[in-house]
């Protein structure tokens, strides 16, 4: 018994190597596996930043039902396509993949990669090419000045802000400021930074126009918004409908930062393709026995034969 039970182990060793091995060189014999939109599947090492990057605006760039629709509408205008699409070609009309992926940040794609690590371009002159108003606002910005560019404050993949929300990221930078303004009489009224220093641009959304004002200078449209009579009658106030959210400036301790999840190692798929290929010898063995044991009874035979 002891005997068969060992027999049966190293045929189980025999088929656990090799697709231990085959995965380990699927992985890294593989320039550049593509994936059904025709570009690298980053999804293989990168299943955590894939996910988040598959919600995030640049993923929905050309999905996003709003995009979609205003486009339709519009007789789908080509120059559309080179800020929702990755490799669009205006010659031919046609694009590499829909939305915002991968190669779009990380080109040229290296050869050899994982082995070579694949470029990276987080600058404010590529995001510029898309976002070109509101990187011409960010260059009349003291952002600029104090050299924090777009990745600062946005995520690379999630596109979302670097925190729990706008508030809390003010906060993680101007500490002091945020004290202070946290016993003002605009935060006991609810406002938060983004009110005054992120309007609205009044551009139409969708146009190429930036969404809110990323020079981050109020405006006195602005103060006239809430404070429009205080010049004449200092009593009365105009108040809009204004946000009684709790100010999240007065402290800075509970910032939340998301961080880009590292890549995962091929010595993960070695592991989980050797436990597949030791259940199937494991499953094939008492074949492989049978078959073992009849060759040996007839090469005995063969021999008494003899």
């Amino acid at each position: 018994m002891t005997k068969r039970l060992l027999f049966r182990a190293c045929i189980a060793i025999l088929f656990a190597i090799p697709f231990g091995l085959a995965a380990v060189a699927g992985v890294q014999a593989s320039d550049s596996p593509q994936d059904s939109s025709g570009g690298p599947n980053c999804q293989v090492c990168h299943p955590a930043v894939v996910a988040v990057w598959e919600t995030s605006r640049h993923g929905q760039a050309m999905a996003d039902p709003a995009f979609k629709t205003a486009w339709e509408e519009r007789g789908k205008p080509q120059e559309c396509l080179p800020c929702h699409t990755t490799g669009y070609d205006p010659a031919s009309g046609t694009w590499a993949a829909d939305g915002i992926v991968c190669e779009a940040c990380h080109s040229p794609i290296a050869k050899d990669h994982p082995n070579t690590p694949m470029p990276s371009d987080s600058s404010v002159n590529l995001c510029g090419d898309c976002h070109q108003e509101t990187v011409f606002e960010w260059q009349v910005s003291h952002h600029r000045t104090a050299e924090l560019s777009c990745v600062d404050c946005h995520g690379q993949h999630s596109t979302s802000l670097k925190g729990e929300d706008a508030q809390a990221l003010c906060a993680s930078c101007h500490r002091e400021r945020a004290s202070n303004y946290a016993h003002s009489a605009h935060s006991l009224e609810g406002l938060q930074c983004a009110d005054c220093h992120l309007n609205p641009t009044g551009g139409e959304v969708g146009e190429g126009h930036a969404a809110l004002d990323h020079s981050f200078h109020v405006k006195l449209e602005t103060c006239n918004e809430c404070h429009s009579y205080d010049m004449h009658d200092p009593v009365a106030v105009h108040t809009n409908d204004l946000p009684l959210e709790p100010d999240a400036m007065a402290s800075a301790a509970n910032i939340g930062v998301s961080l880009d999840p590292g890549p995962i190692s091929p010595i993960y798929y070695a592991l989980l393709s050797a436990l597949v290929g030791m259940a199937f010898g494991l499953l094939v063995a008492p074949w492989i026995e049978r078959w073992y044991h009849r060759l040996d009874v007839r090469d005995h035979s063969e021999e008494q034969g003899e």
